[in-house]
């Protein structure tokens, strides 16, 4: 099936928060769209319902099981889990694929993404985005060259065949044992050590964290977001599809999930309303961290 190659890595944990993502995804491209379900536990039942739902979609689910004892002594803290390091193996564990975009679970797209997949990489062996500042130099931490552009590695355009060209699986796991100490951020710390200076950065708008919003971005009505950011992607422990969120553009998520799962609609409606006090309480975390820097 030619068109759109797109990968993801997750647990059971994440089934619905993908679903919802995929939603956004099948709904907003024009073209075919392949998903590599990349993962070592989830229950086979699962897999199915998820290989139906994409189907419902015209789209196409197939699973790329893999051993779970791959990272076994990788650190693994915060609220990341695991499976974030599969996507360091897609170049080896999608041996016939030439390029595929990686997506995390936890986003909502709101636009065709084609020019973005079909866009000529100059040599480069990745496009991504890079992570909005928040005061920690992650250049300094990990010793990267100054004009590093540290990236965020929940979009990722990937020249799988470049990859495999250049570097060898083996080198992730020397990567880990000279320096796992210093991970913070482990599988994105070890994307921008591994492949600084191949790397293609590109706009905010194919990766909004959207807890770090600049102030001319608050004031944007909602279709100005949509027709500015392609990808929204709702980074950190705290989860849209959870109870309590607080942070911003909750309801690009909730209209995806309201598509998805229509169990729930009076409860989205209801955290829908809560929309003015986000928009406040946004504003609030703006002024508190007025240091970023853009």
């Amino acid at each position: 099936m030619s068109g759109m190659k797109v990968a993801v890595t997750i647990n059971e944990n994440y089934i619905y928060p993908l679903k919802v993502m995929l939603h956004s995804l099948f709904s907003t491209q024009k073209e075919p769209v392949t998903v590599f379900l990349i993962h070592t536990s989830i229950m086979a039942e699962k897999v199915e319902r998820l290989k139906a739902f994409c189907r419902s979609y015209g789209a196409l689910l197939t699973e790329i099981p893999v051993s779970n004892e791959l990272f076994d002594k990788a650190p693994v803290m915060q609220h990341f889990s695991k499976e974030m390091y599969y996507r360091l193996l897609c170049p080896w564990i999608l041996p016939e694929e030439e390029r595929v975009l990686y997506l995390d679970p936890d986003m909502i797209i709101n636009d065709s993404l084609s020019d973005f997949y079909h866009m000529h990489l100059s040599g480069v062996v990745m496009a991504a985005g890079r992570d909005r500042p928040t005061g920690m130099d992650h250049i300094k931490r990990l010793k990267l060259k100054p004009d590093t552009v540290y990236i965020n590695s929940g979009v990722l355009l990937m020249d799988l065949k470049k990859m495999r060209e250049e570097k060898e699986a083996e080198e992730i796991w020397q990567l880990l044992r000279i320096r796992g100490d210093e991970l913070l951020f482990p599988d994105q710390d070890l994307l921008n050590v591994m492949w600084e200076g191949k790397i293609k950065y590109v706009e905010d708008a194919y990766n909004l964290n959207v807890n770090i919003l600049y102030l001319k971005e608050y004031f944007l009505t909602r279709a100005q977001k949509k027709s500015v950011y392609k990808i929204m992607h709702y980074i950190g422990p705290h989860k849209p599809w959870n109870g309590g969120y607080r942070g911003g553009c909750y309801s690009f998520w909730a209209t995806a999930e309201w598509h998805v799962n229509p169990s729930r609609r009076c409860l989205l409606a209801a955290r829908l309303l809560l929309g003015p006090w986000r928009f406040l309480y946004g504003l609030y975390l703006f002024w508190k961290n007025h240091k970023w820097k853009k």
